[in-house]
Formats: C-alpha cells, structure tokens, sequence
C-alpha cells in the first residue's frame, strides 16, 4: 500500500460533510457566521488533526490546499441546506444525524487507512480510525459547551465507528480494492448510526461511583 492509499478527494468530501455538519450544530445554538465558520473547520477538520497528530506525520488539513476551503464551503453551504430541509425540527434533526453520521464513516475508514499506511498494528488501527471518526464532533460539542454525546446514554456513535474500523482493516488485508473496503466499511457505519438513532437503540447508563 502507498502512503495514500486513499484517494486525497475523499478527504476532502469527508472534511465537507465535517464542516457542515458543524455549521448545522453552530446554527442551532444560534452563532453568528463567524461561529459558523469556525464550528465547521472544527467539525470539518478536527478528526483529522488528531489522526496526523496521533500518527506523527505532516498535518494534511495545513499541508493540503484544499482541506481548509472544503471546511469553510461546508460552512457556508449550510444555510441553502436548511432552506432546502425546511423548518421542520425533525427534518433538521435528520439532516444533521445523516451528516455527521457520513462524516463519522469517512473518517474512521480514513484513519483507520493511514494507520494502516506507516505500518501499525491491527488494534492501533483501530483506535486511530475511531479517534479520527469522532474527534472533530467531540471537539465541537466541547466548545459549545453541550457534554460529547459519545458518552452520554444514547444511540450509538463510538459504536458505530468501531465495526467500520475493523471492517475496513480486514477488507484491506484480504486485498480488496481500496474504493471497495471503504465503501463497504463507510456504508457500515452510516447503517449502524442511523438504525440506532431511528430504532432507538441505546447504550446504557454507567452506575455512578459512590464516595
């Protein structure tokens, strides 16, 4: 495998789906497009700096030209978005649990790749994949103050990036084509988080400590 075994415009598609989904998180706590904007390079490109960073390799969302303008084109796309969705809070509520559910599947099979690419093992692989699926989300819900609904009671989100991650490795050590794992691992993803929040499966409470 090469060092980009991926192809660099699926990143750039994945740091898209990123920025609106965090345009859209931005919008309903009623930011201003300054806040917009940021809430989507964060969302858009959060996954990856940790990816890179955990990874120790050039950070591709300031080496490459064009991850930063995806982010922002997310950003800005978000209000002919809603105008398309309507005003209707479930049509919202779907609209943003489908994109950052494609962003999530994107970045777990990026990263779950470039781990892959300098030679890690299977379950490094793994966790870089599911840290760079849910990173940029739990950056953005931090800094707007909401508690990272990855360990909150709920449908599944973590859960979902896993299953895709190791998917994803098996796919590539059998040799499937890299378009084919992705797809297959990514669609897994999508499927898992999107049936656990329609169906209402839930993760459960952790029973607190006592002092």
């Amino acid at each position: 495998m090469n060092s980009l075994a991926i192809p660099l415009w699926i990143d750039v598609v994945a740091v898209g789906f990123g920025g609106l989904a965090g345009a859209l998180a931005a919008r309903r706590q009623g930011f201003d497009i300054v806040g917009v904007l940021f809430l989507a390079v964060i969302g858009g490109l959060g996954g990856a700096l940790l990816r890179d960073l955990l990874l120790q390799v050039p950070v591709r969302a300031l080496t490459s030209p064009w991850l930063l303008p995806s982010a922002f084109l997310g950003g800005l796309l978000v209000a002919p978005l809603l105008a398309l969705v309507g005003r209707a809070r479930f049509r919202r509520d779907i609209a943003f649990t489908l994109l950052d559910a494609m962003a999530l599947a994107m970045y777990s099979v990026l990263g779950t790749d470039r781990a892959m690419t300098v030679g890690l093992p299977a379950i490094s692989c793994v966790f870089v994949g599911a840290v760079a699926g849910v990173g940029g989300a739990l950056i953005r819900d931090v800094l707007i103050n909401e508690t990272p609904e990855h360990f909150k009671p709920g449908s599944f989100y973590v859960l979902a990036a896993v299953p895709g991650c190791v998917a994803y490795f098996i796919l590539r050590t059998v040799e499937l084509p890299v378009i084919v794992s992705a797809v297959v691992a990514g669609s897994a993803v999508i499927a898992i988080r999107m049936s656990s929040w329609s169906l209402d499966w839930r993760t459960g409470r952790g029973r607190k400590a006592s002092a």
